[in-house]
């Protein structure tokens, strides 16, 4: 039952951070708004994919961290953070505004783009974080079994 709650507060911080990058005004300074909310999107999206690799490759090194809280923080922070019905919402708003070039581009981009980041995040959490952590746990005694 515990599970539940890390996903459903891992959600709402999820959808929180999601809702508040989406109406940044200035994080995309495009004239036309449904580009400017495409690449925004898109941005949160390649983001989400690059935390869901590094968090999945320092999970699989370590048992010391609560499926509960490896639930909370992929299912439910990144989960919601990050959103394949916008995605498709977003890709259909720009078809039918005429975009057909960039519609493609934004499709592929966002495919090609978010597999590539889940693998740098793969990358950088098997070869980057746990090192780095457990260093840290080594360094102030903490027991890394």
């Amino acid at each position: 039952m515990k599970k539940y709650y890390f996903i459903a507060v891992g959600g709402a911080l999820g959808a929180l951070l999601r809702f508040e990058l989406k109406n940044s005004p200035t994080l995309f300074q495009f004239s036309d708004p449904i580009i400017n909310l495409a690449l925004t999107i898109l941005f949160i999206n390649l983001f989400g994919c690059l935390i869901l690799g590094s968090l999945n490759a320092v999970f699989s090194k370590t048992e010391r961290i609560s499926t509960d809280l490896k639930l909370g923080l992929t299912a439910g922070l990144v989960g919601a953070f990050t959103t394949y019905s916008t995605f498709c919402k977003e890709s259909l708003n720009i078809l039918d505004a005429g975009y057909l070039r960039f519609f493609c581009t934004y499709v592929a981009a966002s495919i090609i783009l978010g597999v590539g980041a889940v693998y740098l995040g793969h990358l950088i959490g098997h070869h980057i974080l746990h090192p780095v952590g457990k260093n840290l746990a080594i360094r102030f005694s903490i027991d890394t079994n």
